[in-house]
C-alpha cells in the first residue's frame, strides 16, 4: 500500500467527519445548497492536494473552513449577481402560528433567517461556534480573529438572536446561551 492510498483513507475519514458541518457553515452563511456542497467538495480536493502537510496542523478542520470561506467569499458574489435575475426581491420572513411554538417545535427556517438579519462577522461566529459546536480557537483561526473576538462576537450575536426570536425563549435567561 502506498503513501497516496493511507492519504486517501485518511482523507476520506476526514471528509465522512466534517462535510456535514462544513456544508452548514456555508448554508448558515447565506450560501445556496448546491453552491455550498460544490464550495466544499473543493475544500476538501484542496486539503487532499496538500494533505502531507494539512495532516500535520494541529487543527486540519480550521484549514478546510478557511478554504470554505475563501471561496465563498469569491463565488457567492458570482452566484449573486446571477441569482438576481431569477429572484429580484428577497422572500417575506415566513409567519408561524402559536401551535408550533406551543409544541416546542424549534423550526429551522426561521432560525435561518434570523441568522441571515445578523452582520456578517456575528454571524460567521455564530454558525461555526453554536451551530458547527467548533472550539474557540479554531473559530478565531478560521475567521483570523483572536479568541477574546470570537467571545465578543459570539456574545453580541447571541444577545441579537434572543430579541429577533423572542419567541423560541430568547427573551428569558436562558435563551442560546447554553
Amino acid at each position: 500500500m502506498s503513501v497516496d492510498d493511507d492519504y486517501d483513507d485518511e482523507v476520506t475519514a476526514f471528509y465522512r467527519k466534517y462535510l456535514g458541518k462544513l456544508q452548514g457553515y456555508l448554508i448558515n452563511m447565506g450560501t445556496d445548497h448546491g453552491l455550498a456542497e460544490e464550495i466544499a467538495d473543493d475544500a476538501f480536493l484542496g486539503a487532499r492536494r496538500y494533505w502531507a502537510h494539512v495532516r500535520s496542523l494541529d487543527r486540519p478542520e480550521a484549514y478546510i473552513f478557511k478554504i470554505a470561506k475563501n471561496e465563498r467569499g469569491k463565488r457567492q458574489r458570482r452566484f449573486d449577481s446571477h441569482a438576481a435575475d431569477l429572484r429580484p426581491e428577497p422572500p417575506e420572513p415566513r409567519q408561524h402560528d402559536a401551535g408550533d411554538l406551543a409544541e416546542g417545535v424549534a423550526d429551522r427556517t426561521v432560525v435561518r433567517e434570523a441568522l441571515q438579519r445578523l452582520p456578517p462577522r456575528l454571524r460567521e461566529v455564530i454558525a461555526l461556534r453554536d451551530v458547527e459546536d467548533l472550539a474557540l480557537d479554531t473559530t478565531a483561526e478560521i475567521m483570523g480573529i483572536s479568541a477574546g473576538a470570537v467571545k465578543r462576537y459570539a456574545f453580541e450575536g447571541r444577545q441579537r438572536l434572543r430579541v429577533l426570536l423572542p419567541e423560541f425563549g430568547g427573551a428569558g435567561e436562558e435563551g442560546i446561551d447554553r
